[in-house]
């Protein structure tokens, strides 16, 4: 697993058509182009022009998500953690653990948010 770092960037405007593509996106990612244009009202050709441009933006990724406990895992934890230092250090240094299926620097009651599969 790798701890990616954001680089600061102008944040992405979305218009309503945007928003909308991500949302049905987002609620089925197995969605065909054409129902998607049919539920955001483009036209077919372009919708997959405007999910290019959201993924090239890095406004949404397009991931596949296994339940561990179907593979073989019989442990999942969400993990709160509250840490002094450099976060963006201990957060790389925790990614490197196989068993973390992800990190996240967060502001709250914790410092760091990890995933653990085993």
């Amino acid at each position: 697993m790798a701890f990616h770092l954001r680089r600061e960037q102008q944040p992405t405007v979305l218009d309503e058509v945007s928003k909308e593509a991500r949302r049905g996106a987002a609620a089925d990612g197995r969605r065909s182009y054409a129902a998607l244009a049919k539920s955001v009202g483009l036209s077919e050709a372009a919708v997959p022009q405007r999910v290019r441009r959201l993924l090239d933006d890095g406004v949404m990724q397009i991931v596949a998500v296994t339940d561990p406990l179907t593979v073989g895992f019989s442990r999942q934890a969400l993990v709160g953690i509250k840490a002094v230092g450099d976060l963006r250090a201990i957060a790389a240094r925790l990614s490197s653990l196989p068993e973390l299926e992800y990190v996240v620097v967060c502001a709250g009651s914790f410092d760091l948010l990890v995933e653990l599969v085993c």
